[in-house]
């Protein structure tokens, strides 16, 4: 207990030596101390905070481009298919016409063909009659 009493007692002279005026100052001060800690405090955490922000803004933008790159890559895909299929359709109907011309042909064909057979069995039976 000595050695306590040996480590306050140059804390109670200093206070003394201040005297009441002194003693009043430093509590007052207290509350100072603890409003300049908590602004020191809040501050480095405002530092941490803006950090961590800062890097998640690099991330993001990090997957932001790469999402981009990957869907431009994508979209250009689609949009070679897209022509591709755009052509396949034009040809399709390049050759749908193109049948239509030779099924018309084909019944001209067929018309024709039956008009020369009725023009042959009416010749036919015509000399039949005779």
């Amino acid at each position: 207990m000595t050695d306590a009493l040996q480590t306050v007692l140059p804390l109670l002279e200093s206070l003394v030596a201040l005297g009441v005026p002194g003693v009043l100052l430093l509590v007052a001060a207290i509350p100072a101390v603890v409003i300049i800690v908590v602004c020191f405090l809040d501050h480095r955490h405002g530092k941490r905070v803006e950090a961590l922000l800062d890097a998640y803004r690099v991330d993001t933008q990090k997957i932001l481009r790469e999402s981009k790159a990957d869907t431009e890559e994508s979209v250009q895909k689609m949009a070679a298919k897209h022509a591709e299929m755009a052509e396949f359709y034009r040809k399709n109907v390049t050759l749908v016409k193109n049948y239509e011309r030779m099924t018309d042909s084909l019944q001209q064909l067929v018309v024709n063909n039956t008009r020369a057979m009725e023009h042959l069995i009416t010749i036919i039976e015509r000399d039949r009659r005779m």
